[in-house]
């Protein structure tokens, strides 16, 4: 491989590890696990954290300054983006407990120190009120720690009984602020994200519609959900977006059906329609070439793989596999063979056209 493409490679890389660094984070705002329907937006505080932004080729976060470029840490930026998004309104309970979900984020990035970086950032965010906003955290986290604990027994409770139980301790641990916190703003956050995973599931199954107007859909659907609302950053994070369109099954299903050089272009047109640069199209277009090529050299392995496999037992097809992955996979081999001894066969699952 050539150095300048291997550099090209490497960059591109680098834009999917950001991405997939807030994949799993922001996907679970679409997709939470199924809780009985009643409960379910007792836990959206905890469901997803979505940064505003995407990391550029450096793996730091672009900052527009005086028509200027700069480079910024994560925890910079998240102190600009919550004195923007939050700031007006973070004196208020259901402000502060919102909270939760960065704060999750962060631990679950920093294991072991995401609270403290947290704390960091809200000392600088939101000063006043860094001490006061922990509190109301650490509270959001009991209540949830209770819900999780009496879930069986709630869900047996007749819709009366339910409520009564949920507003007792809602009040027993927030008193009159209980009212404030689960108010409109936290129902009406609710009702735009199932708004969003009625739209996926929708599209899912749209076999009758293009690609472009499974766009149009999901694009206008996510610009009425979201635009003005507190999570309107969301709009601007084209890889999460993007991410979650190639998702959908109908579109899936209609990009493995193209020639490779018609799919080529087809998920140039749609990056393009969703927001990339020119520049960001060709490196992730660099990066599905790199991935073709990958799929292509796996599946070969695993169809040599199943013939070493009826041919030999024992160490002697331990030995054959040895070599199969050293020949495909070069110095991978010790991984592949890690993934398999762990039963999971990358080659297997199933390919998704522009993450994958």
């Amino acid at each position: 491989m050539k150095a300048p493409f291997a550099g090209m490679i490497k960059r591109s890389q680098g834009i999917i590890t950001g991405i997939l660094i807030m994949s799993a984070v922001f996907l679970s705002f679409f997709f939470i696990i199924d809780r009985p329907e009643d409960l379910e937006h007792e836990q959206e505080m905890t469901d997803s954290i979505s940064v505003h932004g995407t990391r550029d080729f450096t793996g730091d976060y672009p900052l527009e300054t005086d028509g200027k470029k700069q480079k910024i840490s994560l925890e910079d930026r998240l102190v600009a983006e919550l004195q923007q998004y939050y700031g007006k309104t973070i004196s208020e309970k259901s402000t502060q407990a919102m909270l939760l979900r960065i704060k999750n984020f962060l631990t679950g990035l920093y294991q072991k120190d995401g609270e403290s970086r947290f704390y960091a950032i809200l000392k600088k965010a939101f000063p006043g009120l860094a001490d006061e906003i922990m509190q109301t955290l650490e509270k959001m986290e009991q209540y949830n720690t209770w819900l999780d604990e009496n879930k069986s027994t709630i869900s047996g409770l007749n819709d009366l009984e339910k409520q009564g139980m949920l507003w007792q301790k809602r009040r027993g641990l927030f008193g009159d602020d209980a009212d404030i916190i689960w108010s409109e703003e936290i129902l009406a956050y609710e009702k735009r994200k199932q708004e969003m995973k009625d739209t996926i599931r929708m599209l899912d199954g749209s076999n009758d519609t293009t690609i472009d107007e499974k766009l149009f859909i999901f694009k206008s659907t996510i610009s009425q959900a979201y635009k003005g609302s507190p999570e309107a950053y969301i709009l601007e994070n084209t890889g999460m977006l993007s991410k979650v369109f190639f998702g959908i099954d109908s579109v899936q299903e209609e990009l493995s059906a193209m020639e490779p050089e018609k799919r080529m272009q087809e998920l140039a047109r749609i990056r393009k329609d969703m927001g990339y640069t020119s520049e960001q199209i060709a490196e992730l277009k660099a990066l599905d070439d790199y991935r073709n090529r990958r799929w292509e050299n796996g599946l070969i392995y695993m169809q040599e793989r199943e013939r070493a496999a009826s041919e030999f037992t024992g160490a002697e097809l331990d030995e054959q596999l040895r070599i199969l992955r050293e020949k495909y996979f070069k110095h991978e081999a010790k991984t592949i063979e890690i993934e398999e001894n762990d039963g999971f066969f990358r080659f297997e699952r199933k390919r998704i056209y522009g993450r994958n």
